[in-house]
């Protein structure tokens, strides 16, 4: 995962026309809070992309419900040798007409030019169910479409497993997943999700950006 370094990405920034998903960085009382999304229409960037402003359209609803707040924005990935990968972004929200957002103090958090989905490495405990019974693991690093695990036994690549997920605050989700590649010698296995349980995704993806904002902060 590339870090926020990226000068070209903060310059650039995504494609016009690019879809966002965009959610509020406040916790609420849902379980799953609402995940919305937008067309980017503009991206300027001051010199040294020290200074960033993106106009996203949205419905008026969108637009409602998010301005005055503090965002996270999170590209889809582009083509193969696309100059701007997936990306992850913070910003503030600002209602520019009733139909489109003004997205101010744009910080990015991470991009990710070779997955789907921008990963963030984080120790978290999992319970993986297979054929041959029950096994307990840690993450190595977590995405809304998969993880990273390490544990002594691990199951055979292409083996279908479910997967509980302790996230923090007392979450838990659970998906069926496909082991995709195991390291025996660092004791590691790639699972990729295969189906999640309704609502599972966006409580995923809070996780994911915010353990990603907090790295951010502490780096």
């Amino acid at each position: 995962m590339d870090s926020a370094q990226g000068g070209l990405l903060m310059t650039e920034g995504p494609a016009l026309d690019t879809t966002v998903t965009l959610m509020p960085t406040t916790g609420t009382t849902e379980r799953a809070p609402r995940v919305h999304t937008g067309t980017v229409r503009s991206w300027t960037a001051g010199a040294a992309g020290l200074v960033v402003t993106s106009h996203v359209s949205a419905d008026p609803g969108t637009v409602e419900a998010l301005d005055g707040q503090r965002v996270w924005v999170s590209t889809e990935a582009g083509e193969p040798g696309a100059v701007v990968p997936h990306a992850v972004f913070q910003a503030v929200a600002q209602a520019h007409r009733s139909d489109e957002l003004a997205l101010t103090g744009v910080m990015l958090l991470a991009s990710e030019t070779r997955r789907a989905a921008v990963r963030v490495p984080t120790s978290l405990a999992v319970h993986l169910t297979t054929p041959e019974g029950v096994a307990d693991a840690r993450t190595v690093d977590i995405s809304r479409s998969g993880l990273r695990l390490e544990a002594q036994d691990l199951p055979a690549e292409h083996t279908e497993v479910d997967v509980a997920l302790e996230l923090d605050e007392g979450l838990e989700v659970h998906a069926r997943g496909e082991v995709v590649r195991v390291d025996d010698e660092h004791h590691e296995a790639v699972v990729r999700f295969l189906e999640l349980d309704e609502g599972a995704a966006e409580v995923l993806e809070r996780s994911v950006l915010s353990e990603l904002a907090r790295q951010s902060r502490s780096s």
